[in-house]
């Protein structure tokens, strides 16, 4: 197992993770295998709209979490980016699935 990284290298992990995939998901477990429900409902979503995501399991690093809140100033996950602009949370991309906001968004990528 790697050394965990400091805040500063998640930070540029972070940065990095997000400019390369257009749907960039942190979620407790791994892509279509959540440990928790959140992250597989906003799993469900992404996989209904047939978009292409990439996920990383914030339980993988003790450092990771802590530092991906302070850097979105959210407190919980699943946290979703979507064309590098920090979207939020499952039930902020629920209700974007609701008003058909999401569909346009994930359109632009």
């Amino acid at each position: 197992m790697s050394e965990p990284r400091t805040p500063e290298q998640w930070i540029e992990q972070f940065r990095k993770e997000i400019a390369d995939h257009h749907v960039m998901v942190y979620a407790k477990g791994e892509k279509h295998a959540a440990v928790c429900g959140f992250s597989h409902r906003v799993m469900e979503i992404l996989d209904r709209a047939g978009t292409d995501y990439a996920v990383r399991n914030v339980l993988t690093d003790p450092v990771l979490l802590d530092t991906l809140c302070d850097f979105t100033n959210w407190p919980t996950t699943p946290q979703i980016f979507i064309g590098g602009e920090f979207v939020g949370g499952c039930d902020i991309l629920s209700e974007m699935e609701e008003s058909g906001e999401l569909g346009k968004l994930l359109a632009k990528g």
